[in-house]
């Protein structure tokens, strides 16, 4: 009977320390949820919009954003005021993530969309509080590298599209994930998605 007790107790054991790791994700006692993405054109000073027009002009390239709106919710309605201030489930950024696709399925990165991003965030989202912050969404050296570099020089100084051959723009969409933990060591994930048209815009003076 010990030793089936044993046994039954090392194979729970073993369970426990081999649960991978997407399966201790979201395992807080809150939600992270991304309310809201704003795309915001590199060297702007507008408001960000729901669709982001990412200019590859070179030279003078420079990096888009994206602007994000985090929101912390219990996961049990009801949740007392005492638990909530404890600042316990307050969540922590870490990192972001894009990731690259197109509707057409053609989503090869460095061949048919940029590659990846992986960055490092900071900030403090308090339950039931809300808080905005921005990312690159856009690197600048993605814009020297194919395939946006291959839009480049595709329109004349009047802004006119050159016979170039090939397609001068590029619709794609991003795919942004922000990770982090509460105070508690619990991690959290929200994901949004943005629509980016790349191409060679011309400029007010144009």
């Amino acid at each position: 009977m010990k030793m089936r007790f044993l046994t039954v107790l090392i194979a729970a054991l073993a369970a426990a320390s081999c649960v991978p790791d997407w399966a201790k994700e979201n395992d807080a006692d809150v939600l992270l949820i991304m309310t809201n993405v704003a795309g915001q054109a590199g060297g702007s000073e507008e408001s960000g919009t729901t669709q982001l027009f990412s200019d590859v002009r070179v030279p003078g390239v420079i990096n888009d954003n994206a602007e994000l709106t985090l929101r912390v919710i219990p996961k049990t309605p009801g949740v007392s005021e005492a638990v909530i201030e404890t600042g316990l489930n307050d969540v922590i950024l870490r990192r972001y993530t894009v990731h690259y696709y197109r509707a057409d399925g053609r989503s090869v990165p460095g061949v048919d969309v940029p590659h990846d991003i992986v960055g490092d965030m900071t900030g403090t989202v308090p339950v039931n509080g809300d808080l905005e912050t921005s990312v690159i969404v856009v690197r600048q050296q993605a814009k020297l590298e194919p395939p946006l570099r291959n839009l480049a020089g595709s329109r004349s100084a009047d802004g006119a599209v050159r016979g170039l051959g090939g397609a001068q723009i590029i619709t794609a969409f991003a795919e942004i994930t922000v990770y982090g933990e509460t105070a508690a060591r619990r991690t959290v994930k929200a994901t949004g998605r943005l629509e980016i048209v790349f191409g060679e815009w011309p400029d007010d003076e144009d």
